[in-house]
């Protein structure tokens, strides 16, 4: 199997994709279109994961990351412990941002996860800005938005990928309570600059904040 996927990769491609991901990592050039039909075409256990070496290519951690949601369509034990197996490897946004977005968890599984991004929340930055995103995909109608600021103040701020993860939460909250977050402005600001002034930039760019709500972001201070 691991032949089949290296014959999809393109060198043009890789050299494109370079250019966008920041990481030490090699690419093989494969799109994620592409990466998502082959998980689509081909079953894998748990035993054929753990065969992908990780941080070897790029593509090749983003298979691994959409082979894992494959078979988390069952939540078992085994799937909790390759998804922090796995979030470990986590070493740009597009490895991470390609498997958060591709996660399926239905509501009877949310005290699990959300007792995952807890402790994700307090590792590395790449897995942080997995917690994250994570939060935002999920628990933005779930939780009292008291209680994803106490999540997120613990945070160890000054990466750049954790610090926009952060303010891409922040703008979809205000967007879903645009009074709140605007309230607790002072708040985020304590806890970092960069994220206080690229979470008012989202918003002011978001379609989902009306005029008026434009008006009054463009007299906060960045």
């Amino acid at each position: 199997m691991q032949e089949e996927f290296y014959r999809l990769s393109n060198q043009s491609q890789a050299a494109f994709a370079k250019k966008l991901t920041p990481t030490n990592i090699a690419f093989l050039g494969i799109k994620i279109p592409q990466i998502k039909e082959f998980v689509k075409s081909h079953a894998i256990t748990y035993d054929e994961l753990y065969h992908i070496k990780l941080n070897q290519y790029v593509e090749q951690d983003i298979l691994f990351g959409l082979f894992l949601n494959k078979l988390g369509k069952v939540k078992n034990e085994l799937y909790y412990k390759t998804f922090l197996y796995f979030v470990k490897y986590l070493d740009n946004w597009m490895t991470c941002d390609t498997f958060v977005c591709n996660t399926q968890f239905k509501k009877n599984e949310y005290d699990k996860l959300l007792s995952i991004i807890t402790y994700i929340l307090q590792q590395q930055p790449m897995e942080v800005r997995c917690g994250l995103i994570l939060l935002k995909k999920y628990f933005i109608k779930e939780l009292p938005f008291d209680e994803i600021f106490k999540m997120i103040e613990k945070i160890k701020y000054g990466d750049y990928y954790v610090d926009m993860g952060c303010a891409w939460l922040l703008c979809t909250m205000g967007c879903y309570d645009f009074e709140y977050i605007y309230n607790h402005f002072s708040h985020i600001l304590e806890m970092s600059s960069f994220v206080y002034k690229k979470t008012i930039q989202k918003m002011r760019e978001s379609y989902l904040i009306t005029s008026e709500q434009k008006q009054r972001l463009n007299k906060l201070n960045l």
